[in-house]
């Protein structure tokens, strides 16, 4: 396949996704009013990958996850939707007596080429390739969406990986479940270029949508399997919904706050925080002699959103936050000993070095790329906005709250994509007010392309790292071994043994979507690394241990450091060393314990 075919066959695959979202959620706002313009496109696309989640769950839980279950979901939705297509045909034909419209579409088209060729190589992010790829995997072969003990977590609230189960189980193939994240992403963006036109003028909006986009950290999430996309498209429809809310006192816009915000919450576990956070929001902000109502009216429908993720959640474990919280609902093996390594005084004493890490201390904030330099220097202004603007100061409140309150977790930049739009939008409102007729759209067009600047750059740093996009299958081989210096070593166990192994591996957490048979070893969970890690000088021991767990192979990176007792006469008795490229080594466990010869593959 050529690359123009490739890219082709991909972008296809992206409008199917975005088409068929966007007329679940207009079919269920048809009688909506709703203003044109990016509003029009933007909340429908955010509540119909909401409800595709949930429709998706449901059929997860029937065992229908399959692809003539999902071709038949494809065709009810767009034949029912046969209005919402009339409707779209007639404002198409409308558009083309405006150029400037179509010339504004070929220019964004031109800035995120870079970003949409970039979501199309193979996924090697390190927490997509651990457990959200494999949970996608798991529930397209099985149909169902099971519990897999073998994974860090087993289970979670799941909303963007039943959506990248859904491409995965059409299309076969795993680079397209990045396009769920860059179609999220994107309708976020879409979102602050409405909101800025509502709450100061469309530069507002323009440059909100570009300030979001050139964070490099952003791009990086749109185009790898992480979640946070998602949850970022959700918390931002929330807050412009109940926004809305604000203006109108439409309780529609109240009830789909509560469905994004249910939403968030079904996506990840911090999606809870902006539950909470909107209701508290509400008992403050809402009219007197309607708070009650208001907020009880949010909060059952939140919970109607979201129930369906931690009630299957609850069945499966009994605790409906797993594995968090074993103070209150037990411990197992997948809880975490020590989530930090330093204590909330220590973390909070280094939240106001947090702007600075996040742009120039990588590895101090999850080793993710970077935010962008507006992000530090346009803090001065984002806080004069806030004092400023009743409207922009609960945006700045929220996200300081929601930055105190992820200092319960690993520091990690991903953790603040859930903020940045709205920080992007208090910034860009602020910044074209101190400027007098900045709506000029040669000079919005500049600061455009001057905010996104930063991830433009990184995006073509990242194409000259990676090289040529993979295209055949020999091309991804190539690849992933650049990538992955462990990939070779599972890669020979899948070819020799096909799905009939099961491999300890030693440090090597993030490879089980490239297993073809099972994968144990981590941190925590039945076969964590606390049960292998005593015994490696005890080769009778450590044999009875890995045969125990149900492995058959041993798979150990050589630049570990983890020491085998390879001198010991019994190892070769009982670990037959079968492969060895110089970074890892694979060895064949012994059915019984007689003493085996060693023979080493090498490649």
């Amino acid at each position: 396949m050529s690359t123009v075919a490739f890219v082709g066959a991909h972008a296809f695959v992206l409008l199917a996704l975005g088409a068929t979202a966007w007329v679940a959620g207009r079919m269920a706002l048809w009688r909506f009013p709703l203003a044109d313009g990016a509003e029009r496109q933007a909340v429908p696309l955010a509540l119909g990958l909401a409800g595709l989640g949930l429709l998706l769950l449901g059929m997860g839980l029937l065992g229908l996850l399959s692809r003539g279950a999902l071709l038949g979901l494809l065709a009810v939705i767009h034949l029912a939707g046969w209005k919402v297509w009339w409707e779209a045909a007639r404002r198409a034909r409308a558009l083309r007596a405006d150029p400037w419209r179509w010339l504004a579409a070929v220019a964004v088209l031109a800035v995120v080429a870079r970003f949409f060729i970039l979501a199309l190589y193979p996924p090697t992010a390190f927490d997509e390739t651990m457990y959200h790829l494999p949970f996608a995997r798991a529930f397209v072969l099985t149909g169902g969406v099971p519990f897999l003990p073998d994974l860090r977590f087993p289970v979670f609230p799941q909303l963007g990986e039943i959506l990248m189960t859904g491409v995965l189980a059409l299309t076969g193939q795993d680079v397209a479940t990045h396009l769920v994240q860059w179609l999220a992403i994107g309708a976020a963006a879409a979102l602050l270029i409405a909101w800025g036109k509502r709450i100061s003028t469309p530069a507002a909006g323009w440059i909100a949508a570009a300030l979001f986009l050139g964070y490099p950290v952003i791009v990086y999430l749109a185009v790898t399997g992480y979640i946070e996309a998602e949850l970022t498209l959700f918390v931002t429809a929330g807050l412009y919904s109940l926004e809305r809310w604000r203006e109108e006192g439409r309780e529609g816009w109240l009830a789909l706050a509560a469905v994004f915000a249910g939403s968030a919450a079904g996506t990840k576990y911090h999606g809870l925080f902006f539950v909470a956070a909107f209701a508290a929001g509400l008992a403050v902000a809402a009219p007197r002699g309607r708070k009650l109502r208001s907020l009880l009216r949010f909060s059952a429908i939140a919970l109607m959103v979201l129930a369906p993720w931690y009630v299957r959640i609850l069945v499966y474990t009994g605790n409906p936050v797993f594995p968090f919280v074993p103070r209150l609902f037990g411990a197992s093996a997948w809880t975490f000993d020590r989530i930090l390594q330093t204590g909330l005084a220590e973390r909070m004493a280094e939240l106001p070095r947090l702007p600075w890490d996040a742009l120039v201390h990588p590895e101090k904030v999850g080793r993710q790329p970077p935010v962008s330099p507006a992000f530090l220097l346009g803090l001065p202004l984002v806080a004069i906005g806030a004092w400023r603007d009743r409207r922009l100061r609960h945006l700045v409140v929220l996200a300081l709250a929601y930055v105190l309150a992820a200092l319960a977790m690993p520091p990690d930049v991903r953790y603040l994509s859930a903020i940045l739009p709205a920080l992007s939008l208090v910034l860009a409102v602020e910044l074209t007010s101190r400027v007098r007729g900045w709506s000029g759209a040669p000079r919005t067009a500049g600061l455009c392309l001057l905010c996104v600047l930063p991830s433009w750059a990184w995006t073509g740093y990242r194409l000259s790292v990676q090289g040529p996009l993979p295209i055949t299958a020999r091309q991804r081989e190539v690849y992933l071994a650049g990538a992955l210096p462990v990939w070779p070593a599972v890669d020979f166990l899948n070819r020799t043994r096909g799905s009939g192994y099961t491999v300890y591996a030693l440090h090597v957490e993030n490879m089980p979507y490239f297993a073809d048979g099972r994968f144990l070893g981590d941190w925590n969970g039945p076969a964590r690394f606390s049960r292998v890690l005593p015994l490696l000088s005890d080769p009778d021991s450590l044999w009875r241990e890995l045969r125990r767990l149900g492995a058959d192979h041993l798979l150990v990176v050589k630049s570990s450091g983890l020491p085998l007792p390879e001198d010991d006469p019994a190892f070769p008795r009982l670990f037959r060393k079968v492969y060895s490229d110089g970074l890892a080594e694979v060895f064949a466990l012994a059915p019984d314990s007689s003493r085996i010869s060693s023979n080493i593959r090498r490649m």
